[in-house]
């Protein structure tokens, strides 16, 4: 297989490892698997008329884009389905052009002090309200936004009641990572064109509009295949950390790409002299505006290693003319005048038998 697998869900999907453990599949059986999914799933979309690869955009972390969870209180929507109401709102300010994943949910949580410390810490408020209870609060997350963009959706937002504001996911925070244990993917749009899951025993070849919302009115269609699908391949992850207890997430996208599964956290990074060369000359602008470019090799090894564990895999692919399996990391690293960290992607050689990971390029 030489399609590059976008990305994998094994963290808030959990059809995978269960299929491995239940089973105690091998990871070489599980490679099978998990390609043959990919496979099917490239060929669902292609009959709907939609190019798997087009969908990069929506489902990876972009250096260039934004990301933002709009938070509307539920207290001042009449109706009980909040969730379509807030969807009227917001569905006619995304540019019938882009591509964005989108995520739903109350803002759930038994420590009621801790979502309001985060709301204090990150919300860019439209307006005052009061805190009552974080499940009155209801949030749409969005990403793959430009800067102009976000700040029009939060302009017209403003003039809507319920809306409170918004709160940025583009770069690390404990809210983020509070988001990404609590919001549920909802559907991807891709273009004119609404991506979503439904039933596992309806047929692929149906189109169900299980959200519910409106899209038609807005210039959308719908198109859906089986959740198993949906859910594990077609979800955007929102970046954090990996925890404990979720090591599967990792442990299933590597062997989307290799039967050698070996935890990457203390993996040697491997960075050839002409490599570190290169890396300071063409891409000095980045490394520059992170503050690394005088970095030595080993320092800049360390300093990846450092963040290997910081965040997800993707851009997975084996390419088997050169037997590279190789895939993508997002650095966030702090800038020295202590403005935003810069983002930058490395894209490493998966390389098990030395336990190493070579760095074949940063931008």
């Amino acid at each position: 297989m030489s399609i590059s697998i976008h990305t994998i869900d094994a963290r808030g999907h959990i059809m995978l490892e269960t299929m491995r453990d239940y089973f105690d599949l091998s990871s070489d059986v599980m490679l099978r698997e998990i390609q043959g999914m990919v496979s099917t799933t490239v060929d669902i979309l292609s009959s709907k008329e939609i190019k798997y690869q087009d969908l990069r955009s929506a489902l990876v972390p972009r250096t260039d884009r934004f990301e933002a969870g709009f938070i509307f209180d539920s207290q001042d929507i009449e109706s009980s389905w909040y969730g379509l109401e807030v969807m009227k709102e917001l569905l006619p300010l995304l540019d019938l052009k882009s591509n964005h994943s989108v995520q739903c949910g109350d803002l759930i949580g038994n420590d009621q002090e801790f979502i309001f410390s985060l709301l204090q810490e990150s919300l860019v408020l439209s307006r005052d309200f009061e805190f009552v209870h974080g499940t009155a609060l209801y949030c749409v997350y969005v990403n793959n936004l430009t800067e102009s963009g976000l700040e029009r959706i939060h302009q017209s937002l403003s003039q809507y009641k319920p809306y409170v504001g918004f709160v940025p996911g583009t770069f690390s925070s404990r809210v983020r990572i509070y988001f990404s244990t609590i919001l549920a993917n909802s559907f991807l749009k891709h273009g004119k064109k609404v991506i979503m899951g439904h039933e596992d025993d309806r047929p692929n070849e149906e189109n169900v509009n299980m959200a519910g919302y409106p899209f038609e009115d807005y210039g959308l269609q719908v198109y859906s295949l089986q959740s198993m699908f949906f859910d594990v391949l077609l979800s955007y992850k929102i970046e954090r950390p990996i925890f404990k207890g979720f090591e599967a997430d990792s442990e299933m996208s590597l062997n989307s790409i290799s039967n050698q599964i070996i935890p990457i956290d203390r993996f040697e990074i491997e960075i050839e002299d002409a490599k570190h060369e290169y890396l300071k000359s063409a891409k000095c602008g980045k490394l520059e505006k992170a503050g690394i470019e005088a970095l030595s090799k080993e320092e800049l090894s360390r300093l990846i290693q450092s963040k290997v564990s910081d965040s997800y895999i993707y851009n997975l692919s084996y390419l088997p003319d050169h037997n590279v399996s190789k895939f993508n990391v997002m650095l966030e690293i702090p800038r020295p005048d202590g403005g935003y960290p810069t983002r930058i992607v490395a894209a490493l050689e998966y390389k098990p038998h030395e336990k190493r990971l070579r760095v074949i390029t940063m931008h």
